[in-house]
């Protein structure tokens, strides 16, 4: 009796080493072993001008353009969005109807949100001409100009409603602000919500590192809503759409596609 008490006292000892000794081998992995995690890569810092100015796009050593994704978002819900009857009904009429849809599809220009759609677009600053171009892979391969000069947006008969709009940019700290006027309601800028000439749209962009770059819109059109309302999205290295580092625009010809 007194050895096999013994050796179960003994196998007992045993696995109270084995069982320390798996313990101080996982702690050792978890604080820096050859198992443990790989430090996360830094963050690389946006690219700047000479002056200490963000740069929403490429430089040359830091070259590429932010793609799209199907999926984006940024845009609200239709309960949030403060309708007007008329818009309301043509809102729903359009998310009703399961073979209409938005004119970008029959490659026509899309204003605001719109304008950000797959493949992608990028940002180019010319300081020179006190301008900003937004070119668009996909729709019509159309660019957007963002006048930094300081002019006013035009007036009267010389606002000539358009699908881009006329639009005025500024500097907020490191957010670009732009200021968008001179719509026609030949589009949908925002899924499915109408608008009307008197559509007044404020855009904010920011990129608070190279891969990352924020946008933020807010649509305040009288004719259509009650008050103001808006949507915003963001890029970063873990979502679908993305900064590619290296990569150029490509031609994307939306006419040649639907002759297919």
């Amino acid at each position: 009796m007194f050895k096999v008490v013994v050796r179960v006292a003994a196998v007992l000892a045993l696995l109270c080493l084995m069982t320390v000794s798996s313990l101080a081998q996982r702690g050792a992995r978890g604080q820096g072993g050859a198992q443990a995690a790989a430090p996360a890569a830094p963050v690389e810092p946006a690219p700047r001008w000479p002056d200490g100015k963000v740069n929403l796009g490429s430089t040359p050593d830091k070259k590429g353009y932010w793609e799209v994704r199907p999926g984006l978002g940024g845009n609200p819900r239709a309960a949030d969005v403060p309708f007007q009857p008329w818009a309301r009904a043509l809102y729903q009429y359009r998310t009703a109807k399961t073979d209409l849809y938005p004119p970008l599809v029959n490659c026509k220009p899309g204003a605001g949100p719109a304008f950000f759609n797959a493949p992608g677009f990028e940002i180019v600053d010319v300081p020179e001409l006190k301008s900003i171009f937004i070119l668009n892979v996909a729709g019509p391969h159309s660019w957007r100009v963002i006048y930094m000069d300081g002019r006013p947006h035009p007036a009267g008969d010389d606002l000539r409603p358009t699908f881009l709009g006329h639009s005025v940019g500024h500097w907020e700290g490191e957010t670009l602000v732009i200021d968008s006027v001179g719509f026609n309601e030949k589009q949908w800028i925002a899924g499915a919500y109408p608008t009307t000439e008197q559509l007044h749209m404020t855009e904010r962009i920011s990129r608070p590192n190279l891969k990352t770059l924020s946008y933020e819109y807010t649509v305040d059109d009288p004719g259509a809503y009650t008050g103001p309302w808006g949507g915003k999205w963001t890029i970063t290295e873990k979502t679908a759409s993305s900064f590619v580092s290296g990569g150029e625009l490509f031609e994307y010809i939306c006419q040649d596609s639907r002759d297919k």
